[in-house]
């Protein structure tokens, strides 16, 4: 019998990931991401700046189509959600390509977001990364830059 191990050439799972954190962040845990990171809780009564970064499979085709649809239908489940035209940038080489969406949280208020994704293909299928930064709306002056800045330190594979 052949052993088989994971990772695997086949299945290699996640790549390495490395990005800057800001000061006055922590790491913390989130079920499904690969990092998380928020701003650090100083007793503030707003709701706490982060970034996520997820890893997920897909099958092809997944480009600026899908990525529409997809964060279509996830504003669509939230109160007054709303989504922004698609944007690309290019990191670290890299094609990613988003967009920025707001909704109502009945406990935080208004939340805004911005998702970038990028994909590359593994064997029959895409890894996908997905970069997820969330801020307390009346805050974005506040916080989108340093979101900002945090999505444009990521390295994947360094």
């Amino acid at each position: 019998m052949t052993q088989i191990t994971y990772p695997s050439p086949v299945v290699p799972g996640p790549p390495r990931l490395e990005l800057e954190m800001p000061e006055g962040w922590t790491q913390v845990w989130a079920p499904d991401t690969l990092i998380a990171i928020r701003e650090a809780d100083q007793g503030g009564d707003h709701f706490l700046a982060n970034v996520v970064v997820r890893f997920y499979q897909r099958l092809a085709p997944f480009g600026p189509d899908e990525i529409h649809a997809e964060l279509a239908e996830y504003v669509a489940q939230r109160q007054e959600g709303k989504l922004g035209v698609l944007k690309h940038q290019e990191i670290d080489g890299r094609e990613y390509v988003g967009a920025d969406l707001a909704f109502i949280d009945g406990e935080a208020g208004t939340v805004g977001q911005v998702h970038w994704f990028t994909a590359q293909r593994q064997n029959d299928v895409l890894d996908v990364i997905q970069v997820t930064g969330s801020y307390a709306g009346a805050r974005r002056e506040t916080d989108y830059g340093t979101i900002d800045r945090v999505v444009d330190s990521l390295r994947i594979n360094p």
